[in-house]
């Protein structure tokens, strides 16, 4: 018998133009990715029944969807349209804010078993949260997680479905790739370890008597919540802390004049700090957490809780 090797595994993923429903014909993206699936997720209960002999009488299925996400290295120009569903926005002359769109995905996960390959999808699946992690001398990742309206599995892949091959750009890192970092409202600005960013949609099922699918995915408030973790040079940031000032945030990440990503959080508010003093030899570093917050400073305006702008220039 021949086991199926994780190392095989491809991810593909196509935009639906009515939700929860897979296009004709799909025309699948390969995405890449480091670990995770998307997994279809029932919900049972079991009978109460009580019966002479002890025994369970029955389990019923009530309900199903699509949870769960993948973990991914962060490269130019792969993960473009899941950053549309992550913020609810729609690229705009290369900007990208948080809004109120709708971009639901089919996934397509195809595992290599020789003759009979096995497929397993999920359909109206929903950015539900995303995050990002900065931190010195290592690879910048993230994760997706979703939340969709069913799934399914099959030995044979999609009619008339067809595959454009994943991209090949640089996997991006805290070092050759992290072209800026400004921090707006802190003087001088402070010299960074590690940088975290995590947002959700808050998305809910929405259930209705009849059916064991979804009936809908409600989207709820958008937040996006971070930690940093500064050296400690001089109370600039502690005293923001303390003063609940409001700052920005800003830091561009690329390895390609003309392939730069901007990520702005033009408001945040320092929610918690600790002085950390591990022992002797060791640095002091100031760990703090933030909460982004609605902007409509800048000049356009930025209307929004984070803006990220691709093809830039440094």
């Amino acid at each position: 018998m021949s086991f199926i090797d994780a190392s095989t595994t491809q991810l593909a993923l196509v935009a639906e133009t009515t939700e929860g429903i897979t296009p004709t014909s799909p025309v699948y993206q390969k995405t890449r990715y480091t670990g995770d699936l998307p997994q279809y997720e029932k919900t049972t209960i079991t009978s109460d029944e009580i019966r002479p002999d002890r025994n369970i009488a029955d389990n019923s299925e009530v309900a199903r969807k699509g949870v769960g996400g993948f973990n991914f290295e962060f490269s130019q120009e792969t993960f473009d349209a899941l950053l549309q569903s992550a913020l609810g926005g729609t690229w705009a002359t290369n900007t990208l804010k948080n809004g109120t769109d709708r971009h639901a995905f089919s996934i397509e996960q195809k595992f290599l078993a020789g003759a009979l390959n096995k497929y397993v999808r999920q359909r109206g699946m929903l950015v539900n949260t995303m995050s990002l992690d900065i931190t010195a001398q290592q690879i910048v990742t993230g994760n997706f997680d979703f939340l969709g309206q069913g799934g399914s599995a099959s030995d044979s892949a999609v009619a008339g479905a067809t595959y454009l091959d994943a991209t090949t750009t640089a996997v991006l890192n805290a070092g050759s790739s992290f072209a800026s970092l400004t921090i707006s409202g802190v003087s001088p600005s402070p010299t960074i370890m590690s940088l975290s960013m995590s947002m959700t949609n808050n998305l809910r099922e929405q259930a209705e008597v009849g059916e064991i699918d979804l009936a809908g995915i409600g989207v709820g408030r958008f937040e996006l919540t971070g930690s940093m973790s500064a050296y400690f040079e001089d109370l600039s940031l502690y005293n923001a802390f303390l003063d609940h000032d409001d700052i920005a945030l800003a830091f561009v990440i690329g390895d390609t004049n003309g392939k730069y990503y901007r990520f702005t959080i033009p408001k945040i508010k320092l929610s918690s700090n600790k002085i950390e003093n591990a022992g002797n030899n060791q640095d002091v570093m100031l760990n703090l957490d933030y909460t982004a917050l609605f902007s409509e400073d800048g000049s356009p305006a930025y209307d929004c809780t984070l803006q990220i702008e691709r093809l830039v220039t440094v």
